[in-house]
This record gives C-alpha cells, structure tokens and sequence, in this order.
C-alpha cells in the first residue's frame, strides 16, 4: 500500500511561523525542580529517545531549560544529526536548541520527526559557518519552508511514525539485551573449558604491509592487491568491502585472505576497538590487510570459528585493549604479547563445536533482530521523504 498522501491542501510554511525556539533559562535548578542535565554527547545520531544525561548534582554551567514535548536539536556540528523528543525536565548545552510546536497550527508529536528529515538538514547544513565546529542559527532555521497538512492529516502521520519508532526502539534494545546474553555465555561456556593452551600454537600472525598513499588507486589496476583497512572493519564486527584499496608494488609474500584467516585490529586511536576481531566473508578472500591490522592464520581451519569466538568473548577484548602499548595517541597491540596470550582450549573437537554451535545461535538472533532495526530505519527515512520531501512510496 501507499501513504495516499492527498497535499491539495497542504499549506507551505517556515519553520519560524509554526515553530518557537523556546530559549528560556533556569539558574536555580533545585527550586524549579530539576535534577537532569543534557548534553551534546548525550543525544545519539538517528535516537529521538534520551537514554543518557549527566546529573544536575554534579554540578553544571548549563541553564537552557528542556520540558517534556519539546524537540531537541544539535545546531553544533549539524551533519551528525542529533534530534531527540524529550519527555522529562531537564537543562540542556547551549548548543542545543529546544523547540516547540504552535499546536494551533503543528502538532509537536510531528515536530521531531520534520527535524529528522532530509530536507531539514540539507538546510541546517547549508547554512552553518565555521570550520572547525560549524553551527547552525535559529534565523536561518526559522527560514526552512516545508509542507504541513492540516491538524487532523498530522495526527494520522504522527501515529503511523511513533509506531514504527516505538516498533524500532523495542528491536534495538532487543538486540541490546541479546548482546548481553552472548556475552554471559560466551563467558560462562568458555571458563567451564578443562584446558588452556598459547594461542601461537593454533595461529601464525602477522602484521599487514605498510606501503605509501601513492601506492593506493579506487579501482582494480594491473598487478595490485585489494588491501582492507580499518574504514572496512567496522565496529559492529562486519566487514565492509565497499571501498577497498588496490595497492600496487606490494611483494608477492604479502599474506591474503583465505578459508583459515582471521582478520585483528592491531592499532587503533580508540583503544576499545584494538583486539576486534573479524571472520572475514569468502568475497575477502585474496585480500591483504593494512599495517594497522594482523592477518591470522588458523593451523586446522576446522579450529577457525572456535578461535574467532574466544577472541571475540568480552573478558579477552578488554584483555587485549588493556595490553596495548601506548598512553596517547595510537595505542598498538604487539604479536609477541598475541602469541604467548593464554586461551580457554579442549582437546574434543565436539566440545569445542558445541561451544561454537551455541554461541553463533545466540548471534544470529540479535543480527536478524538487528536487521529488522534497519529495515526500519530505512522504511522511516522512506517515509519522511514521502511526507516532507514531495514524493509518495509503498508501505509493506
């Protein structure tokens, strides 16, 4: 089906005429009542929710008041996208604009969701200045023009998005909760293990090539190597191979991808991201890793997935993150201190498929949960577009 949005009688207004930037200040935070304080860091990209703030005990410069209804804005660094509904007392950084519906011509329930869509942040982006930490202006934003339907039509749009919202909002923190079960088990099945064994008795590792930038082209050429770097190793534990690149002059030693590898991020700036580990896709297969990264190789490629989730159990991220060298800057994990690393290890190949069996099931529940979270996501950006962007689309 579609949305059957009918626009005739749609009336095309600024933002400023239905929208009040409501800069009102609060110094004395006891007697009005208010104990939260909000943050840049606290609204999340694509998260109308608040689900964190810091305490108004531990005392705050902050006096920009934030009441419930009203929707949040990051007018600082606006590409990031930081727009969230609130629903308690609060106050909040000044680079943080608080917006309130006329609800005698927009409904605030809608209100969150025209600051969310596309057009609106074309336009905040478009008109923020400064280069180091670009900001918006409420008189350019009170500029922005957009359709709006009338009351009734509102109620509607808004019922169907905080549907889906709601619906969204339930699925992220499923796979939230899921996340956490797998790291319960991952920890409880891997200390029931009867043995240790060094991990370099299982593994060959070794650091990717280092070459120059020059080196480097976007696309496939003659006699180069498709090399993954860290943009394609993603936080989340996928593997990204959109936008590799090809590097030419690399030695015919240079290790590759294949059926036995694991891929290990060796150096990073964020040291909760050194130690993540990747089981790369067949499509990997044939390509070199960066210098800020290790290419495993399994010995019995049977032994590769029971490996790859002991890497990966929480207790032996935190392990490796703590092991790395450094104390600003780039923090770097070394394959002297990989190789002698003790892991929990049985002797029965069965015992150590049912570790895996068990593990990759509980992980495999929270990525379809987490696929459906997406597929929101995208039917939600389908939809704003539909209704602020001009164009109709289907709703399966």
């Amino acid at each position: 089906m579609t949305l059957n949005l009918d626009k005739s009688d749609w009336k095309r207004v600024a933002f400023g005429d239905v929208v009040r930037n409501a800069n009102e200040a609060v110094r004395d935070l006891d007697a009005a009542g208010i104990d939260r304080v909000i943050a840049m860091e606290h609204l999340q990209s694509g998260e109308l929710h608040i689900s964190r703030w810091g305490s108004a005990e531990d005392g705050t410069t902050f006096t920009r008041r934030v009441k419930p209804g009203q929707t949040l804005f990051g007018k600082r660094r606006a590409y990031q996208r930081k727009v969230a509904y609130a629903r308690f007392d609060a106050v909040c950084s000044g680079d943080i604009y608080t917006f309130e519906a006329d609800e005698t011509r927009m409904l605030g329930q809608i209100l969150p969701f025209v600051v969310q869509s596309e057009e609106f942040f074309d336009h905040a982006l478009g008109t923020s200045a400064g280069s180091l930490s670009p900001r918006t202006n409420w008189r350019e934003l009170a500029k922005f023009e957009f359709d709006l339907p009338p009351l009734d039509e509102q109620n509607r749009i808004a019922d169907l998005l905080w549907a889906i919202e709601r619906h969204r909002v339930a699925l992220v923190r499923g796979k939230a909760a899921l996340s956490d079960v797998l790291g319960k088990l991952s920890a409880t099945l891997l200390s029931a293990l009867p043995s240790r064994t060094v991990l370099s008795d299982h593994v060959t590792t070794r650091s990717g090539p280092s070459f120059a930038a020059s080196d480097v082209s976007s696309a496939p050429v003659d006699g180069a190597v498709p090399v993954i770097g860290i943009p394609n190793t993603k936080p989340d534990g996928s593997m990204d191979l959109a936008n590799v690149g090809y590097v030419s002059g690399l030695p015919a030693s240079v290790g590759t991808i294949d059926d036995s590898s694991l891929v290990l991020i060796r150096t990073n700036g964020n040291r909760q991201r050194i130690g993540n580990v990747y089981m790369p896709p067949r499509e990997a297969h044939g390509h070199a890793v960066s210098a800020f990264q290790f290419l495993m190789r399994v010995a019995e490629s049977a032994n590769r997935e029971f490996i790859y989730w002991v890497l990966r159990d929480p207790a032996m991220q935190a392990r490796m993150s703590d092991a790395a060298s450094g104390t600003t800057g780039l923090g770097n994990l070394a394959v002297k201190w990989l190789n002698a690393l003790e892991v929990p290890w049985s002797d029965e190949p069965g015992v150590r498929a049912a570790v895996v069996e068990r593990l990759k099931g509980v992980d495999e529940a929270a990525q379809q949960v987490a696929a459906e979270a997406t597929s929101l996501e995208t039917l939600r950006a389908s939809l704003l577009e539909a209704i602020f962007g001009g164009l109709d689309v289907a709703v399966s």
